[in-house]
């Protein structure tokens, strides 16, 4: 194992899950559970691991790249942390489905840069093409929430 890597690693994925789930106040959680859910989208306790699982996979995919001495992957999965963060700043932040779905739509592009830079390491292609279609969903159901929000408000 590289202590280096196995530390540098862990540093940079706690930090962004507590800061970035500091972020999110229980009167934010709130207003997600209260929103006009689509019939189709997964339980909040599917979040919930599917939110663990991401940790994992992006720890594994920054392990490998810092093992590897890959600087591209290494960026680019740093950038790919930074900006899952983000996305939960903003929409949990903001309160606000258009700015979620918007979000998820700009959170491909590093993550196609991500996946760009990893497909040379076969186990973090394989992991982050697994990511990946989950990000398809999340673009998905922040749409179909969004529309499905507007839709309610302007019943009111």
């Amino acid at each position: 194992m590289n202590w280096y890597a196995a530390t540098v690693t862990a540093a940079i994925t706690l930090f962004a899950a507590i800061v970035g789930n500091l972020l999110i106040p229980a009167s934010a959680l709130a207003w997600f559970r209260g929103l006009p859910w689509p019939r189709w989208l997964v339980p909040y306790r599917v979040f919930i691991a599917v939110g663990l699982i991401y940790y994992a996979l992006i720890a594994t995919v920054l392990y490998r790249a810092l093992d590897r001495q890959d600087l591209s992957t290494i960026i680019w999965a740093i950038v790919v942390i930074v900006a899952n963060e983000a996305w939960n700043a903003v929409f949990f932040g903001l309160r606000s489905t258009l700015a979620g779905f918007t979000g998820m739509l700009a959170f491909a592009a590093p993550l196609s840069a991500l996946i760009i830079a990893a497909r040379h390491d076969f186990v973090s292609l394989a992991l982050l093409l697994v990511y990946a279609l989950w990000v398809v969903y999340d673009i998905a159901w922040t749409a179909a929430l969004w529309r499905t929000s507007q839709t309610a408000h302007s019943e009111q």
